[in-house]
């Protein structure tokens, strides 16, 4: 090849990565949005809960998918059943729409449902969605429950159950009432707990006998402290709705020995569950379950820090460290909804029938 051919074609390539180098130091401005910057993520519950376990692992993850590698701090804000952070994100107190508070949130689909006044912001219309998961919820009783536990069916023949919950419009509390209302079993809530942390210390001191929890609290709480221990059993997993429109469950827990709840009311009572109070029940399992956790920023954030915080979730999914250290904890692998899945859900709460929403009106007022 003549020299002359060679000097051009270096002089080409050099030219090349000059043009790539002018265009990676000018980069838009998304690409430097979060250097040398601080992300406040807010957390809906306090420390020690499902909520508090998986923001943690994120914030471990997360930075080095965001351009300009920000530090992420956990600002755990319980309180009102997990809508007090909520307001305070979507109402820009405390913050401002900057891009450098964002939430990370338990969905509880029953105040958006039931127009509960505590909710002072609209979900669809107040946040912009960066993503979000889906999740599993295990119940669990006390061993010892009068007259006692041998197998979860046997939970229909209990004298008094006395639940630990969150708060009365939490989605935790809401199904926990419907389980039991549907089965027509005689029950107490306390309530008022701000953590999973702190509702199993109660459930392992003998003042509740049963209660709920997604799976990081589930796997790394419960079962070595309480199953493993013999104080505790599970009861069941909550069904969601299938492809074919039916009640279905988690294979995976299912082989762990954790039957679908529709499973246990079959084997106490000899028939599946019916009528509107069962259907609301099934409709609030199945939107908790597939939008368990939110991640949002308020309305009017940057459109750099949207897009860098969507980028930067997403890239999660297939981050093997992250992988590996999520199931690590919660048993599970991570399951992530993109924000158009989230939305999908939004709309699917407003679109829920007026009857299933009184249903839970009651449940919540009762």
């Amino acid at each position: 090849m003549p020299e002359a051919c060679v000097m051009t074609r270096s002089a080409a390539v050099a030219a090349a990565l000059a043009a790539l180098a002018t265009l990676w130091s000018a980069a838009p401005a998304s690409a430097q949005f979060y250097k040398g910057k601080t992300l406040t993520l807010i957390v809906n519950y306090g420390v020690g809960g499902n909520i508090d376990t998986e923001a943690r692992i994120l914030a471990r993850h997360l930075p080095k998918h965001i351009p300009g590698v920000p530090t992420i701090i956990i600002q755990n804000t319980p309180g009102a059943g997990g809508l007090h952070a909520m307001n305070l994100l979507g109402l820009n107190i405390r913050s401002r729409a900057d891009g450098l508070t964002a939430g990370f949130f338990t969905i509880s689909p029953t105040a958006p449902l039931i127009d509960d006044p505590a909710l002072k912001i609209n979900m669809s219309e107040d946040y912009v969605p960066i993503g979000g998961a889906t999740g599993w919820t295990v119940a669990y009783a006390r061993r010892d429950t009068p007259p006692g536990l041998q197998q979860p069916a046997d939970i229909a023949k209990v004298a008094k159950i006395f639940f630990g919950g969150y708060s009365r419009g939490a989605s935790h509390d809401t199904r926990i009432r419907l389980a039991l209302e549907v089965m027509n079993l005689p029950y107490q809530a306390v309530t008022g707990f701000p953590s999973a942390g702190d509702i199993n210390k109660a459930f392992q001191q003998n003042e509740i006998n049963m209660t709920s929890s997604s799976l990081p609290a589930y796997q790394s709480q419960v079962v070595p402290n309480i199953i493993n221990t013999g104080i505790g059993m599970p009861l069941w997993h909550y069904a969601v709705i299938g492809a074919d429109g039916k009640p279905g469950g988690n294979p995976a827990l299912i082989k762990q020995g954790i039957p679908v709840y529709t499973e246990v009311y079959r084997q106490a009572f000899g028939t599946m569950p019916s009528g509107e109070k069962f259907d609301a029940l099934l409709l609030m399992n199945d939107i908790a379950t597939k939008l368990q956790r939110g991640f949002f920023l308020p309305k009017g954030a940057p459109d750099d820090a949207v897009a860098d915080l969507r980028r930067g979730y997403q890239a999660l999914a297939n981050d093997p460290d992250f992988v590996a250290d999520y199931e690590r904890v919660t048993k599970e692998k991570p399951d992530f909804v993109s924000a158009d899945e989230v939305q999908l859900v939004f709309d699917k709460m407003r679109a829920v029938r007026p009857e299933i929403r009184q249903v839970l009106k009651v449940s919540i007022g009762g």
